[in-house]
């Protein structure tokens, strides 16, 4: 009933009939306060909308004055009982809304009191200064709730708010306050008044619109309060609009504001309203076709207002329509003017994550130097210029000395401390043009470019050693030492290949570290004579594995408790047609430097596992096992490569025995990780190395394993039978529960002290006779136990 631009009629009111309870402060957002408040909406909403239902019911005057005063100061109290149990972070939003409606309602009762009870008439009333005085506390509780849902400045929402308000503004002054204006033209004070209403509406919608713009969740207390908001504008507008027409008819739609005040009192009550308040994640603003739709209509409301006035023969709202078209203009420019700044921001951001992309595709990680991918690259175009200008490139390759140690003893976070400072240490050393790449691990590449002879690159690669062997301090204030071998190759007209410069460079290095490390090696004809064999021997090899030239040589291990052969293990061998045959420890040297050693794994891999799945089931010997370099362990193909031998033989993973070296994985995290993922094939895993001074007796622990294998050199330390040593370390596995494996047996009376000692099992050449020795030893007074060879 609210008198919205009429000198006819009195006007709404809206109520609630409590008090209202005081917000309980500094409790969490979310916490309940009152019991059952979480239904306490539902409830609400019923109750309100039974009300609306029987409002036409009632009398008019009196009886309906008092339901709608009553509706509205229920809301109040509503909105006071959900900030008090549902407690959200910010509740002056709230508070402002509870008191905006408040005011309403006084309006309304004064409203009704003035024509209802004393029978007075006339515009504009007292109470309409009180309705008029209700509209910016509610625009101020809908600028707290944006301000509160906003992370971040939203340029873009605001600007497009702005549009829509700018063309609502026009219609609303060429639909209502113009004509209402003129309808009150001889009293200026009802002209204000009356004109003030839709004036009101316009900035309370501009503020709706621009929460609705707003980024943030939609739950139910925000679509309440929407919904109530535009109810609320509609019912004004209508109002104002059939007054203009002379149509008394406000309490008509008189429910419009009815279900304002409930929605507005529901979404109080409802739980979701704690989440009206908080702050949205950021996320990109989706430029919706309806939201399009609306701003390209926004931008034409002047001009087609005046198109159809023009047509009609109306009265031009002339002034209206240029300002209205210079704001829309303005804010649609700088609309756009925004969108381009943001895709300008975003194609840069694009670039610099390309370039960022680009830089770690190319360059370590944790050092920023080139990686061996961009290394290539520079060595290539290296080579093209000096193929050109005659000019001399040389290559060092640095792999550093003692690195291990460090990372075994002080950790892998030690090791990346000395990796980053031997990677500055050596930038600082070498030449303005020269650059220095990791290829990963401890081993490092120097591109000499261009130097006029040989001695030069001598001389870079003596102060990288020189410079390396100081002391290294660690974060932690440790201080630790490591060196650096050297190797030098030079392209004297760059006609050479990078990745065969790069192996003479590796042949270098490695006759460096063999000479006594923390020196200097240039390639020469000597080591291009041993390169070319090597390249020879991994041709042939490749050739032989694809071929199935290779074959397994077997040596058995045998069940000292059980007194018969156990298992095998079976080790590749290369029979050369008019060449010596090459054993795996021949072969490894070769294979181990290239991807080569893996598929000689690989090839071991199924040929063992074909040859022990022929073995029926439940027959002797049951258990085969298989070496596994530590270059193959690293890789991911390692887990693949052994489910596909198993697969393919379809032979009991139980029965395969992969063996690993101690000292190559025991401080290796991918290496480790892929003997976890293998064991969870079902596959068992030996550590050989065991009981040496190289082991990592004090890492034993960590390592996932089912065996460990005594080295040969355990078995030649003195009389079998009185070495403690070899003792204390059979009773270290038995403590961590791991069966222990002697490899190297060669007589019956090591047999016999190994048995004495609780060793499992024992590994060797063994000859016929020995194994009948170990039936007679192992077993007296029992039948002979079974000897198979």
């Amino acid at each position: 009933m609210r008198p919205v631009a009429s000198a006819l009629v009195p006007v709404d009111l809206t109520v609630d009939p409590a008090a209202v309870p005081a917000p309980a402060g500094g409790a969490a957002p979310g916490a309940r306060g009152i019991r059952g408040a979480g239904r306490a909406w539902g409830w609400f909403l019923g109750a309100a909308a039974l009300v609306v239902a029987s409002y036409y019911l009632l009398p008019d005057g009196l009886p309906r004055d008092a339901a709608y005063v009553a509706v509205g100061l229920a809301a109040v109290v509503a909105i006071e009982c959900g900030v008090r149990a549902n407690r959200p972070s910010q509740a002056w939003p709230w508070h402002l809304l509870a008191t905006g409606t408040m005011v309403w309602s006084v309006g309304d009762a004064l409203g009704s009191w003035f024509s209802d009870v004393l029978g007075a008439d006339g515009f504009p009333t007292v109470a309409d200064p009180v309705y008029l005085a209700g509209y910016p506390v509610m625009a101020v509780g809908l600028l707290l709730f944006i301000r509160g849902r906003r992370s971040v400045r939203d340029t873009a929402g605001l600007l497009d708010s702005a549009i829509l308000a700018v063309a609502l503004g026009v219609l609303a002054w060429v639909l209502l306050a113009r004509p209402t204006l003129d309808l009150f033209r001889d009293s200026a004070a009802a002209a204000a008044v009356a004109a003030a209403y839709p004036v009101a509406d316009i900035v309370l919608v501009g503020l709706l619109i621009r929460l609705v713009t707003t980024p943030g969740g939609r739950s139910r207390s925000f679509r309440f309060l929407v919904a109530a908001m535009a109810l609320l504008a509609v019912g004004d507008a209508l109002t104002t609009g059939l007054r203009l027409t002379t149509w008394d008819a406000s309490g008509a739609i008189d429910f419009l504001w009815l279900l304002s005040y409930a929605l507005t009192g529901v979404a109080a009550l409802h739980p979701s309203m704690v989440s009206m308040t908080e702050a949205s994640r950021v996320e990109p603003v989706r430029f919706s076709r309806l939201r399009l739709a609306s701003l390209a209509g926004a931008a034409v409301v002047a001009p087609v207002v005046l198109a159809v006035q023009a047509a009609l023969g109306l009265r031009l709202d002339l002034w209206a329509v240029v300002v209205g078209s210079v704001a829309l203009s303005g804010l649609v420019v700088a609309r756009m003017k925004l969108s381009l700044d943001l895709i300008s921001t975003a194609n840069a951001e694009r670039e610099a994550a390309r370039v960022a992309l680009a830089h770690q595709a190319a360059h370590d990680s944790l050092t920023g130097l080139p990686n061996r991918a961009q290394a290539v690259f520079l060595m290539r175009g290296a080579l093209s210029r000096a193929q050109r200008s005659g000019a001399v490139v040389g290559v060092l390759f640095v792999d550093l000395d003692g690195f291990k140690q460090v990372n075994d003893t002080l950790g892998h976070a030690a090791g990346d401390e000395v990796l980053v400072v031997a990677g500055a240490r050596m930038q600082e050393a070498v030449r303005d043009g020269d650059v220095v790449a990791r290829f990963g691990g401890d081993e490092f590449v120097v591109l000499v470019e261009p130097v006029d002879e040989e001695a030069s690159a001598v001389a870079v690669a003596e102060r990288l050693v020189r410079v390396l062997s100081e002391p290294v301090v660690l974060g932690s204030g440790r201080e630790v030492s490591i060196g650096a071998s050297v190797g030098v190759a030079v392209a004297l007209d760059g006609t050479v290949d990078p990745e065969r410069l790069l192996a003479e460079a590796d042949v270098a290095v490695y006759r460096a570290k063999l000479a006594g490390r923390g020196r200097v090696e240039v390639f020469d004809t000597s080591l291009r004579q041993e390169l070319d064999r090597r390249q020879g021997l991994q041709d042939a090899l490749l050739a032989a594995i694809a071929a199935g030239d290779l074959e397994l040589r077997h040596e058995p291990v045998v069940d000292l408790r059980a007194g018969r052969v156990a298992g095998y293990e079976a080790k590749v061998s290369w029979p050369r047609p008019g060449a010596d045959e090459l054993t795996r420890d021949a072969i490894l040297p070769v294979a181990e430097r290239t991807e080569l050693v893996c598929e000689l794994d690989a090839w071991a891999l199924r040929t063992a596992a074909r040859q022990a799945a022929s073995i029926p089931a439940g027959s002797r010997p049951a258990l085969v096992e298989v070496p596994v370099s530590v270059r193959h362990l690293r890789r991911r193909r390692v887990v693949t490569d052994v489910a596909a031998a198993l697969a393919a033989a379809e032979l009991d993973p139980a029965r395969l025995v992969l063996v690993v070296g101690a000292s190559d994985v025991v401080a290796d995290v991918t290496a480790l990780a892929h003997l976890g993922e293998l064991r969870s094939l079902g596959v068992m895993v030996c550590v050989e190395g065991f009981g040496t001074h190289e082991a990592p007796t004090d890492r034993w622990a960590l390592l996932p394993v089912d065996l460990v294998r005594l080295d040969a050199e355990a078995l030649a330390r003195g009389p079998m039978r009185s070495s403690m040593l070899l003792r204390l370390t059979v009773e270290t596995a038995h403590t961590f529960g791991w069966q222990v494996v002697a490899a190297g047996v060669t007589t019956a009376d090591q047999l016999a002290a190994l048995t004495e000692m609780g060793c499992r099992y024992a590994q060797g050449p063994m000859p016929r006779r020995t194994l009948a020795a170990l039936a007679a030893t192992t077993d007296r007074g029992s039948a002979a136990p079974t000897t198979v060879v």
